[in-house]
């Protein structure tokens, strides 16, 4: 990684080097890191971009900092940070309808981002065939809810929760700790966004037909048509979320 003043602040690049050396067990927990002395003349920083890195890991839980002493390295992950994060932005009873958009934002970048990954990775085939047999488990509900005349509101929820756990399969199935730890710490807020949806029996077709073909094209390595077919799902999400949560709901 080569320092660019252009793209960020000295301080911001160091703490971004230490992170991902933390993150990456280079550094483990409770082990000290160099001196702060010792660091600045590795970047040839320096005090100040040195105490703003630090403050920067000390904030997000990786490190502990003492006036006098080594910093000593806390978590190897951003669990503690993303949980309070979330805890934060969700801690109002009713999310306004900005925060709720970002959300989504979020998801499309995080399965975006999988699938892509997804798409390239050598054991693609296994988890492309667990991703068919949700779709093969959507379509069986759908096949359900057109022969039953009756209430089928334990169906539509089946069908939500099949879906929810087809996003998380491909999300998880990224090797970024920091991408899953996110999406674990947010994913509840988005369940509850899906849940509000109500989609036709023809638009459960019409996402069924997409997942599986998006699910073959992870399987065959299809990078590009993968993520294309993740951005038309992940948009159509956004689409639906945007006209019916604040058509009912209203503007906040």
């Amino acid at each position: 990684m080569i320092y660019d003043s252009k793209d960020i602040s000295k301080s911001k690049y160091i703490a971004n080097a230490l992170e991902k050396a933390i993150l990456s067990n280079q550094y483990k927990k409770g082990e000290l890191l160099p001196s702060q002395k010792e660091l600045g003349e590795q970047f040839n920083a320096s005090s100040r971009s040195m105490r703003e890195a630090f403050k920067s890991l000390e904030a997000k839980g990786l490190i502990e900092v003492s006036q006098g002493r080594r910093a000593v390295v806390k978590n190897n992950n951003l669990d503690q940070f993303v949980e309070s994060l979330s805890m934060t932005m969700f801690s109002g009873a009713e999310p306004d309808k900005k925060l709720l958009t970002d959300l989504i934002q979020v998801h499309i970048t995080l399965e975006v981002s999988a699938s892509r990954e997804l798409s390239r990775k050598n054991e693609r085939t296994i988890i492309g065939r667990a991703l068919i047999n949700y779709v093969d488990k959507m379509d069986r509900i759908i096949s359900m809810i057109e022969a039953n005349s009756g209430n089928n509101a334990d169906l539509e929820k089946s069908f939500k929760n099949i879906e929810f756990d087809f996003n998380s399969v491909i999300v998880n199935s990224n090797d970024n700790m920091v991408f899953k730890s996110i999406y674990t710490n947010l994913s509840p807020q988005l369940h509850n966004i899906m849940d509000s949806l109500n989609d036709s029996t023809s638009e459960k077709k019409k996402k069924a037909r997409e997942y599986r073909y998006l699910a073959e094209a992870i399987t065959n390595g299809q990078t590009d048509l993968a993520v294309a077919l993740t951005l038309v799902l992940t948009n159509a999400l956004n689409t639906s979320f945007q006209k019916v949560y604040f058509n009912e709901k209203g503007n906040k």
